[in-house]
Order: C-alpha cells, then structure tokens, then sequence
C-alpha cells in the first residue's frame, strides 16, 4: 500500500500484512516525522478519502485514507458527527418554525372551569334525589289545593242522599271525600322541607328523607286496604270478580310505588351518599 508523510510529503510503499488492523506507527525517512499507517476497508470505502475535511490535507493522488494521517481524525467519525450537527440544526429550524406558527395563532377560548366545576357539582346524587323529591313535592302540592279547592261537602252530601236515600253526616264526607286532599297537601310541605334539608347535605335532612320514603312504602298498601274496607263495608252489590280485582290493585301499587322507594331507601346508606352528609 501506498504511504505519504504528512510533513514533508515523501511517498513510499509498504506491504499491506504489515500494517495490522488496528494501524502501524511509522517515521519519515527524510524529515523523521511520526504518523500512523492504516489499512483501508472495503466496508467502509465511503469514509476513504484522499483530502481530509477536517485540516485539508490531501494525497494528491490515487491513495486514500480513513484516518488523516497528519491531524489523526477519524474520517468515519468526522463525517458522522457533521451529519448529526446538521441534522440537529435542520430540527431546530422546524422546531422554530412550529413555535412562530404558535405564537401567530389566534388563542383558544378559554374554558371556564368553575362553570364546569359547578356543573358537576349540581350532578351529584344528593343533588339530583333532592330534586326529585322536590318536583314530587310540588305535584303533591298542586293536587291537594286543587282538591281542597274544589271541595264541596254540601253538594256531595246532596248526591250520596240521592244515591242511598238516607242521612250523611259531614264528617262522613269529610273523612271519605275531603280527608285525602289535606293528606296530598301536607305531604307535599313535608317533602317539600325534607327535599330541602337534604340538599343542604344535613344528616338531619338524610334521616327524614329516610323515613318519609318508609312512610310512603307503608302508607300506599295502606290507603289502599283502607279504601278496600270501605268498598267492602259499602251498601252495594259486590262480586267475587269484583274481590279479585281490588286485592290485585293493592298488590300492584304497593309494589308499584313501594319497590322504587326501597331500592331509593338503600341507596341513601351507600357511600357516596353518606360521605358528603354533614354531622
């Protein structure tokens, strides 16, 4: 292989088994300058050069190197490294170019998180069971003035006369007839507070809340016998059909109304539930 002082430039040969792979350190015959000799690999033919990028310097001529042999760079290296600083170069400018583009763009709206925060809030179960019962309340309400309102002892007196053809006393009427709609109305100020205090997230309004659903389920079934006993109790022709169809009334809304309010009922000892309740 060929071999060039780096110095003085004196060009000689020198067999190629006598260079090993890791290199061979030689001095110039004339100038006495030391530099090292290595092989060239036919891997790595795209890093053999005859004029070295790093100081320039050059064979002048058909040899080639790895390593320059006058400031000692590795060719293969070298070039590696200005790839990668050209490469880190190229994503910095796109890097710069993103952030101008961000920075020219319009700005986003702005959410309003407190908005989203309360609108979560409101979504609680507390909050929706209070609710709930609340629009109960008013429809309670609503139904027991518009009875009160409407009732009218003297004329239902005048049509039960006419019917049985005897004396009805007024607190007959009011008992069978008015009774039921001072109930609707005073249940619904009662759910009405109890609706209240347990959005205000008060044990106190828990507990209520808990006993007038027990109330209810208690209640419903009740009413219902009661007005069965009547019915039965009344002066009027009764059939077995007829038996058939009341008892199966009573059962169907009691677990009509009565189911619902249980499972609520439980549902109000769950966590999520009790662990927002204020003592």
């Amino acid at each position: 292989m060929k071999i060039s002082c780096p110095k003085c430039n004196a060009s000689g040969t020198i067999p190629d088994h006598e260079v090993p792979e890791s290199g061979r350190f030689i001095s110039c015959p004339r100038c006495n300058e030391g530099f090292t000799v290595t092989k060239s690999r036919s891997g790595n033919d795209i890093y053999l050069v005859d004029t070295c990028p790093s100081c320039g310097f050059s064979t002048f001529g058909d040899e080639t190197f790895g390593t320059c042999p006058k400031c000692g760079v590795a060719i293969k290296l070298f070039i590696e490294r200005q790839r990668e600083e050209q490469r880190l170069k190229h994503d910095q400018e796109l890097l710069g170019k993103k952030l101008n583009n961000v920075e020219t763009a319009p700005p986003l709206p702005e959410v309003n998180t407190t908005s989203v925060a309360d609108f979560i809030d409101n979504l609680h179960p507390v909050n929706l069971i209070s609710w709930g019962v609340a629009v109960s309340a008013i429809i309670f309400i609503v139904l027991g003035l518009w009875g009160i309102i409407g009732y009218d002892s003297t004329k239902i007196q005048t049509t039960l006369m006419e019917e049985r053809e005897e004396q009805v006393s007024g607190l007959y009427i009011f008992l069978h007839y008015g009774l039921l709609h001072w109930v609707k109305f005073m249940y619904g100020v009662m759910a009405m507070v109890v609706s209240l205090l347990f959005m205000k997230r008060l044990k106190v309004g828990l507990q209520a809340l808990s006993g007038l659903l027990w109330a209810t389920i208690v209640l419903v079934p009740l009413s219902y016998i009661i007005s069965f006993v009547y019915w039965v109790l009344a002066p009027i022709p009764h059939t077995i059909s007829g038996y058939f169809i009341e008892i199966l009334n009573i059962l169907f809304m009691s677990a009509l109304v009565g189911v619902p309010l249980y499972l609520l009922e439980r549902y109000l000892h769950e966590r999520k539930i009790t662990s927002v309740v204020k003592l």
